[in-house]
């Protein structure tokens, strides 16, 4: 086949264009740590990077929706087992005010303590969080959940908990809502057998008048009640440290999940320096070569060979 002398230098031309193309493709993808700079470079490849992005990002979400169920509930636990506390100093003196031995000067003393626990264990029921929202508010925020109305502390945030999604269809709730920890508390009577629903706050005043009043009988009758209350906070420790279990868990499967995403995410879009940096080290060699090559040919001819 006839090569002209014009097919000669289109020809070798448009190679040499090819290969620069190439060592700057490589360039590129060098400065950049990325195997493509742009979706048409790699249709497929992109497609599927977008789909792990999704992926990443959606679990992203998740984690910092668990972070916030695990901030809450630690910062609720922090306070359950202060007001643990609190009630079991309640509980210890009102069995000493129980006593027969006590003088009714004697209870009021107890009377006064318990009062200024009783003060304690509202701020604890009214802590704010490091965002400045309530704790034990639930949906609520405009106010304190528990306020002092007349002697009687009065809840007045949300009954409802709070959800947010932890997964893909699964919801776990925010916290626990002031009238479950601090609100109703399940009593059963001892002699009758009888379960009843007591209020919290109103059966530690109970006592605190009982003793006031120097009422053995009432002191003595209350005292169960107190029990109740106690124990009752108690279940709502070791409730949320039971839901806290469940959250570090989800967060560790959550946690493994992000590692692999993005392990794949890296596989995918990231450049392999060693390979690329050995490509384009054989590609500037080739597009050298091709260059002294065309040198050397373009100004030959049969004229000059006939000289």
């Amino acid at each position: 086949m006839r090569v002209t002398q014009a097919g000669f230098y289109n020809s070798a031309i448009s190679q040499m264009q090819e290969q620069q193309a190439k060592v700057h493709e490589t360039q590129t993808q060098l400065s950049s740590g990325k195997k493509i700079a742009k979706p048409s470079d790699d249709p497929a490849l992109a497609a599927a990077s977008n789909i792990l992005n999704s992926q990443v990002a959606e679990n992203s979400r998740y984690m910092t929706n668990l972070d916030r169920v695990f901030t809450t509930m630690q910062m609720q636990e922090t306070a359950v087992n202060s007001a643990v506390e609190q009630l079991s100093r309640i509980k210890t003196l009102a069995i000493q005010g129980a006593n027969d031995s006590y003088s009714a000067s004697d209870r009021k003393s107890v009377a006064i303590e318990i009062r200024e626990l009783i003060a304690g264990l509202v701020d604890v029921a009214n802590m704010r969080g490091a965002d400045g929202a309530y704790v034990f508010s639930g949906f609520s925020q405009q106010q304190a959940p528990f306020s002092d109305v007349g002697g009687e502390v009065v809840y007045r945030g949300s009954h409802d908990y709070q959800k947010v999604l932890v997964d893909e269809g699964r919801f776990m709730e925010v916290g626990v809502p002031g009238s479950a920890v601090f609100g109703s508390v399940h009593h059963v009577d001892a002699e009758t057998g009888n379960a009843q629903g007591l209020d919290m706050f109103a059966t530690l005043n109970q006592m605190v008048i009982a003793l006031e009043d120097a009422d053995s009988n009432g002191i003595r009758s209350v005292l169960a009640k107190v029990s109740s209350v106690h124990e009752h906070m108690i279940a709502q420790e070791s409730t949320i440290g039971a839901r806290m279990s469940r959250v570090d868990g989800l967060k560790s499967t959550l946690e493994e999940r992000d590692f692999t995403y993005k392990k794949l995410q890296s596989d995918l879009e990231d450049l392999d320096y060693v390979e690329a940096a050995g490509r384009l080290k054989n590609q500037t060699l080739a597009l050298q070569a091709g260059q002294q090559t065309f040198a050397q040919l373009a100004n030959m001819s049969l004229f000059q060979y006939i000289r």
